[in-house]
């Protein structure tokens, strides 16, 4: 991978618990345009049509290269060129609701079609360093900035997104109290935005997110274009 900095365009994909409760990958290649490698146990190799990714798999992609993932329930994560992924975990029981799923994105762009709706007790998040954007509905893209900036637009669904830069309930330590100025507590609706689709949120590099604004399909946007294409069977 060349760059001017060994975080340029890298994207981590935390798939959460084991690779695939069935016993088969965490995911496969359904689409490979370009070239792309992965690293385990410290061997590199070629990916090709049908390669089988399990946990703990570094995925990196090389210039002007697309990528398409098939996660075990069907689920599409899409990478665009010159980006890395490391396949953590996976966990998909019988039922959309026992999936737990989860997407780091550092730097670069990800394109997620989730199979089904998620509800129960079931997790499907793209993080940045600045943000979160958890999934109850279908589509949706996440680019993250070198600046650590975010957009996350919905194509379809709803998403919700939560600012890195304010302490998430789930973030907060037990320990010593001490004294900060400012209120002592944060509101849902401060780390957590709702958006809806065509709408779109933004995350400053200091991990606040503006409001939901809605947004419209770019005619000059080659990378939203190919993925509208391919989720409806066009290409």
């Amino acid at each position: 991978m060349t760059g001017p900095t060994p975080v340029l365009l890298l994207l981590t994909l935390a798939l959460a618990a084991a690779p695939g409760r069935s016993g088969g990958p965490a995911a496969s290649v359904t689409f490979l345009d370009g070239q792309a490698t992965r690293s385990a146990g410290g061997k590199t190799e070629a990916l090709s049509l049908g390669s089988a990714l399990s946990e703990g798999d570094q995925v990196e992609t090389q210039r002007r290269t697309r990528l398409e993932l098939t996660l075990a329930d069907g689920s599409l994560v899409r990478m665009g060129p010159l980006s890395r992924a490391t396949l953590e975990t996976a966990a998909f029981g019988k039922t959309a609701d026992d999936r737990k799923v989860s997407a780091r994105l550092l730097v670069g762009n990800v394109w997620a079609n989730v199979a089904k709706a998620v509800g129960g007790e079931a997790r499907f998040e793209v993080k940045t360093e600045n943000a979160v954007a958890g999934v109850r509905g279908t589509t949706f893209r996440v680019d993250a900035s070198r600046d650590r900036s975010v957009v996350v637009r919905v194509y379809s669904g709803t998403v919700a997104v939560a600012g890195g830069g304010l302490p998430r309930p789930e973030h907060q330590q037990a320990g010593p109290r001490h004294q900060v100025p400012g209120p002592s507590e944060v509101t849902r609706e401060q780390w957590e935005k709702i958006v809806t689709a065509m709408m779109e949120v933004r995350v400053s590099a200091a991990g606040e997110p503006e409001e939901p604004r809605p947004f419209a399909l770019a005619a000059d946007d080659a990378w939203e274009a190919w993925n509208r294409a391919r989720d409806q069977g066009k290409e």
